[in-house]
């Protein structure tokens, strides 16, 4: 602890990270009237597309807070898969409509997660609440009656803030997991993967997710509409691991609209051209998970406590559950209207739920792995 710090403010709960997670479970303590502080140390909310694709019930999660519907009004709903494996007739497959009995968003809504953050962040301000950006977590120290906690802000300062909680929301590189020294266990997936959100043209049908496989590898094309028409998503092979005793958990790499065009000239035979790109990435990815979601009073949700191969678009979705669970949780808790004993519920009810994502995504990338090894003709 430095001897420069400012004295401590108090707060019932400390949220590290102000991704998806974070403020899904920001403006649940404050719809419960809860004294919390949200920080991070970036300046500003995601401006790309990033996490694109929200599930019925996370939907309906953001719809207790009022925002479900103004964030579906803000992207694009499908149910319909178009795989092309044939060119002359691409095979539609039904993703699952839901009965509108069961659930007033029956679709998959694709929409950026700057889109989704900034819906959020302005519940947040409604409700006299901001995240505090610039601002970093270096260390802390858990107590039988709290979590003293050091920030430090860009402009030099430290502060010391005397939590009863923390939640760490802070992603796959996240200060919290790692200074509670909870052991982040899995391994790397050898592969690399292209992101682009740009305009397309060619052999798309409109408002659906448009697969092909009709030559060595896989492409896919999300129906994004803003900031771009589509998600471009395509894999490459095999690359060289990262040197030994990495922590690299997520790396990302520049990628030019001549590569991405490469990559998707095979398995879409050639009749696909992409253009005007919006945001461009290539990243590597590992599929991980937290041996505990729960360590005294800090607590890991989203990215921080799980991630794993971007297909299915399951991964912001989980963290969102993540936030809703342990955010009433924490709310009934800290008003002293449940015994701390509750708390003790968030790791047994969403650790499994990580195994088993973790698991599924593995299967699903191993069929598209297998893709790209075999030309397509994966069985």
């Amino acid at each position: 602890m430095s001897s420069a710090t400012t004295p401590a403010s108090q707060v019932d709960v400390l949220v590290v990270g102000a991704g998806p997670t974070g403020l899904t479970l920001a403006c649940q303590l404050a719809r419960f009237g809860v004294r919390f502080r949200i920080i991070d140390k970036q300046p500003d909310r995601a401006r790309e597309s990033r996490a694109l694709g929200v599930q019925a019930r996370s939907l309906e999660v953001l719809q207790a807070l009022g925002l479900g519907e103004a964030l579906a009004a803000r992207g694009r709903t499908t149910t319909r898969l178009m795989l092309h494996v044939d060119r002359e007739a691409p095979v539609a497959i039904d993703l699952g409509a839901v009965p509108r009995s069961d659930t007033r968003f029956p679709y998959i809504l694709f929409v950026s997660q700057s889109d989704t953050e900034a819906v959020l962040c302005g519940f947040l301000e409604e409700a006299g609440a901001r995240v505090e950006r610039r601002v970093e977590l270096v260390g802390f120290r858990e107590e039988s009656t709290g979590v003293v906690c050091v920030l430090h802000h860009m402009d030099g300062r430290e502060e010391t803030v005397q939590a009863s909680y923390v939640a760490g929301c802070d992603g796959a590189h996240s200060t919290v997991r790692k200074e509670a020294e909870i052991a982040f266990e899995g391994g790397a997936y050898p592969q690399t993967f292209a992101l682009g959100d740009a305009e397309a043209d060619g052999a798309l049908v409109p408002e659906a997710v448009n697969v092909f496989a009709l030559g060595r590898g896989v492409a896919m094309f999300f129906p994004l509409g803003k900031p771009a028409t589509w998600r471009v998503t395509a894999m490459e092979g095999t690359v060289p691991r990262p040197s030994a005793g990495g922590d690299e958990t997520v790396s990302t790499h520049q990628l030019s609209l001549a590569e991405l065009q490469a990559m998707i000239d095979d398995p879409t035979g050639g009749v696909v051209r992409v253009h005007d790109p919006v945001w461009l990435t290539r990243f590597r990815l590992h599929h991980r998970q937290a041996v505990t979601y729960q360590h005294g009073r800090v607590f890991l949700a989203g990215d921080a406590a799980h991630i794993h191969s971007p297909v299915g678009a399951q991964g912001m979705n989980t963290g969102i559950q993540d936030a809703w669970n342990l955010g009433w949780k924490l709310a009934m808790v800290s008003r002293g209207a449940a015994d701390a004993r509750l708390l003790d519920s968030y790791h047994a009810e969403r650790w499994p739920v990580g195994r088993t994502l973790l698991r599924a995504t593995d299967r699903v990338f191993g069929f598209f792995a297998r893709a790209v090894a075999s030309g397509g003709a994966v069985t």
